[in-house]
């Protein structure tokens, strides 16, 4: 084992950095912080992402990891992955292991937050109409994203995947446990194209919005965790805490045939494989989620998401264990959302999700199981909502094909 205390740097990540060049046995060793020249800092301060080669163990100790007001990056990243790799070549046996409490905590002042999608702003107000009008529309809401980079020539003035906290990409044998993940600038862990992967004992603490300097602020997209593309042989399990999108997504999405392709570790795309499906495995299947007890505390999004679009499918997958513990005054979208129908992530094709099992849920949100896309050859049972207002079952008409429903009950 290979203790990263042992190795000196100018830098936190220089340390890790060369404990990792040094580490010949595959076993990495991040105990808390112990310097002598900061005796009053036992945390981790890193500029970088810590880059994970394959064949390699990662211990958290009882520690703390901190992105610094300089890093626009990752905690950690696959190493096969980043700006300038457009094709990760395949990597196995990748273990991040918390030990005791371990915690990932995003910078004091981001400089990007939010995905692709959103555009970074300085300030960057909660509720504020950034068009001028005097009623936020959802545009100006959910478009924008705190980020200290806005307006620097040269820099993204948009979110990427450097934003997401954990990044794996194109891994067989993966395990990520027992970490606590605070304030991420955008989804807490993305897998894309990884297989026989465990993900388990993570709490999330995050809301869509901080409070920087004083002020409160929108920060977009602070998913806890993310399958993507090519995701196969999955277990989610033991999640808890809160977070400001969906708590977990399984999300298979195909750009429609007259989209450009994405180029591969471009800072366009939260993704950060190329989008040529061709030459890779689209689909999402064999997953297992137990025992998800977080919330999403926006209130926007749901618990579990399921979302292929245009000619991607999700198959085989058990959710079982489904606990909102949002408190009774938040009512959030839904704890389980089935598919989108059809709106700006794509078509949702009537054979895309199919043989999904759901089981014991208890729901405080306007809908316990909301289906706008299509479910076929699965099952629905022991789903309680605790809402008197919310539905159980809310499904599109004609959406369900040979979906068996069973103990299903709402609050009188």
């Amino acid at each position: 084992m290979t203790s990263v205390i042992d190795f000196q740097g100018a830098t936190d990540s220089e340390r890790i950095e060369a404990a990792i060049r040094a580490c010949t046995d595959g076993v990495l060793l991040i105990p808390r912080r112990i310097s002598d020249i900061e005796p009053e800092r036992d945390w981790w301060l890193l500029d970088r992402a810590i880059l994970v080669p394959g064949d390699m163990t990662v211990i958290l100790q009882e520690c703390r990891l901190k992105l610094s007001d300089r890093c626009r990056d990752n905690f950690f990243r696959s190493a096969n992955c980043g700006y300038g790799l457009g094709d990760p070549k395949p990597l196995r046996n990748i273990h991040l292991l918390g030990q005791g409490t371990c915690t990932l905590e995003g910078a004091d002042h981001p400089r990007a937050t939010g995905d692709s999608s959103k555009r970074i702003l300085c300030p960057c107000p909660k509720n504020h109409s950034f068009s001028g009008s005097p009623t936020p529309t959802w545009s100006d809401l959910h478009d924008f994203s705190y980020g200290t980079d806005a307006g620097k020539e040269g820099e993204s003035q948009r979110g990427d995947w450097r934003n997401v906290g954990i990044l794996m990409a194109n891994v067989d044998n993966l395990t990520i446990s027992g970490l606590r993940i605070v304030e991420a600038h955008a989804w807490g862990i993305s897998l894309e194209a990884c297989s026989n992967a465990h993900i388990d004992h993570i709490f999330f603490h995050a809301c869509m919005t901080r409070t920087i300097d004083g002020q409160r602020h929108n920060v977009e997209n602070q998913d806890g965790i993310n399958l993507r593309n090519g995701c196969h042989h999955v277990i989610i399990s033991d999640i808890s805490g809160t977070t400001g999108d969906d708590t977990i997504a399984l999300t298979c999405i195909v750009p429609a045939p007259d989209m450009p392709l994405r180029t591969g570790g471009a800072y366009d795309s939260t993704h950060v494989m190329h989008s040529d499906f061709s030459r890779r495995d689209k689909d999402i299947h064999d997953v297992i989620i137990r025992n998800v007890q977080g919330y999403s505390a926006s209130g926007i999004c749901c618990q579990i998401r399921l979302l292929p679009t245009n000619s991607a499918r999700i198959w085989n997958v058990l959710i079982d264990g489904v606990v909102d513990g949002a408190p009774d005054s938040l009512h959030a979208r839904t704890s389980v959302l089935l598919g989108e129908g059809g709106n700006g992530y794509g078509q949702n094709l009537a054979d895309a999700m199919s043989h999904i099992t759901i089981s014991n849920v208890i729901s405080n949100c306007r809908s316990a199981i909301l289906v706008p896309g299509y479910l076929s050859d699965s099952i629905i049972s022991n789903v309680i909502s605790r809402n008197p207002e919310g539905k159980v079952i809310d499904a599109a008409p004609g959406h369900l094909r040979n979906v068996i429903l069973s103990n299903i009950a709402t609050q009188s």
